[in-house]
């Protein structure tokens, strides 16, 4: 049993190898709270283990290991216990990952010490309302039922509410809700279907097992009008809507058949984005305060859904050509660093290629910019249609584009680059006013990850053989000899 101390006599364990930082963090919070200080992963372990830390700091990189390391085995022992991650080098991937195992903030060095302190303050009001919750909660047998209820739901409500918002991730705020949904009612299963921007998705859970993605949809479909009924009945049969499903505990397949349904909507100031349907037995009625505790539950995931799919679109248009819709500069650059990484650990091989449309300025000169635009978009759509999966495209400026074709050799990306070359002079551009036929001209070099060159090194080899198609007539491909 944790101890509710008022905030000065809160105890802090600072996690850090850096002594100087360490000192600075430690001079801060020395006059308002009880500081212990170690500096790696196994010394961690051990203070942790043998007392009982309100607040936890801890630097991301560590002699002999990582500040996730300390997070999770703190969380383990105390899933109260409120962890601050500093991090030098963060990443999105880093910071969701701490995130998403219950870190309550992340801060990137060097920060302003007015963003430390105010973690701080966030950190404690936090972790002294929830020992204030699990006391209260530990008195409930002396309360009349109503008033158990109640309290029961006021806290699951909060501390559902306090995961959810500590996800950056929207596989993880679905999770998270279908969980808590699940282990609320007793469910078969339940689903949340979004339909928000240009997305259309649903997610499901079952309570135990798996279920069955195949039959999933046609069920889904026939039972529209109930569960989904902003989705168009056709839209179930044509790849449109996205099918995510989790697996449930451990225990026998949901017999989903045999299941009713009760739907909820998720509404954002008076726009429906999705539902929420619960699948229960057909014998079954969900109890009025269970009905009522979904229905506040829907009205707190409603807006954080719609802010993690508007965040999703914001970090994808960073990342896409305006004009185009494919990849950009600084995506196709964060693409090309991974295959590289890749290539080199693997000992495999990749293809890059450069493309630049063919007497691009007499287009736009002649026919405007409009239709130079439309040659753009044209050339994109082509590029698309033409390579596989897993390889990449990217408008890598004005007129220029370059595809990444992951485990291709020589002769694959040779067969494929004078595919799309041919593909395009083949068939002209056409608009209600204008036929026009045009070509472009390829550069392709092969990266051989036993033998590593720097990415700006291959980028100039496959930019020399772009120019070379260029100077041997344009409408090519040329090979770099690497």
């Amino acid at each position: 049993m944790n101890t509710i101390n008022i905030p000065s006599k809160c105890s802090v364990l600072i996690v850090c190898g850096d002594e100087a930082l360490c000192e600075i963090l430690k001079s801060a919070l020395a006059q308002r709270m009880s500081i212990t200080v170690c500096a790696s992963v196994n010394n961690a372990f051990t203070l942790i283990e043998s007392n009982n830390f309100d607040l936890i700091i801890v630097d991301l990189l560590l002699s002999d290991g990582s500040g996730i390391d300390v997070l999770t085995f703190a969380k383990r022992r105390d899933e109260f216990a409120e962890v601050l991650i500093i991090a030098g080098n963060a990443t999105l991937e880093s910071a969701t990952a701490a995130i998403n195992l219950g870190a309550a903030s992340y801060l990137v060095k060097p920060f302003p010490m007015s963003d430390f302190l105010a973690s701080i303050d966030k950190m404690i009001a936090s972790r002294i309302f929830h020992l204030k919750s699990l006391s209260i909660m530990r008195q409930a047998d002396l309360m009349a039922p109503v008033v158990k209820g109640h309290i029961n739901d006021i806290t699951s409500l909060y501390y559902f509410t306090n995961k959810l918002m500590l996800s950056l991730e929207i596989a993880e705020v679905m999770r998270i809700t279908l969980e808590e949904v699940n282990s609320r009612i007793g469910s078969g299963f339940s689903s949340v279907g979004v339909k928000l921007l240009n997305y259309s998705e649903i997610y499901s859970m079952p309570a135990a097992g798996e279920l069955d993605e195949k039959s999933l949809m046609p069920f889904f479909a026939e039972y529209r009008s109930r569960a989904f009924p902003y989705f168009h009945k056709e839209k179930f049969n044509d790849d449109s809507i996205t099918l995510y499903t989790y697996k449930g505990r451990r225990g026998e397949a949901v017999n989903f058949s045999d299941l009713k349904c009760i739907s909820y909507p998720l509404v954002v100031i008076g726009k429906t984005v999705g539902s929420m349907s619960v699948w229960i037995s057909p014998d079954k009625e969900i109890e009025q305060s269970v009905n009522q505790y979904l229905h506040i539950l829907t009205s707190v995931i409603s807006p954080v859904i719609e802010h993690v799919y508007l965040d999703l679109q914001m970090r994808f248009q960073s990342k896409t050509d305006n004009l185009t819709g494919i990849a950009n500069h600084r995506q196709f650059f964060e693409a090309l660093d991974r295959e590289i990484a890749r290539a080199s650990r693997k000992r495999s091989s990749f293809a890059l290629v450069l493309i630049d449309i063919d007497n691009f300025k007499s287009i736009n000169d002649t026919y405007g910019h409009q239709i130079g635009d439309g040659v753009i978009i044209d050339l994109a759509k082509r590029l698309t249609a033409n390579i596989r999966t897993g390889d990449a495209a990217a408008r890598y400026g004005g007129e220029e584009f370059g595809l990444i074709l992951p485990d291709t050799d020589e002769v694959g990306a040779m067969t494929l680059t004078d595919r799309i070359c041919k593909d395009v002079a083949a068939a002209a551009f056409v608009t209600p006013k204008t036929k026009l036929k045009y070509t472009a001209s390829f550069g392709l070099a092969v990266y051989d990850g036993n033998n590593p060159i720097s990415k700006d090194a291959l980028i100039e080899k496959t930019d020399k053989a772009l120019y070379k198609s260029k100077r041997d007539g344009k409408n090519r491909v040329t090979v770099s000899d690497l």
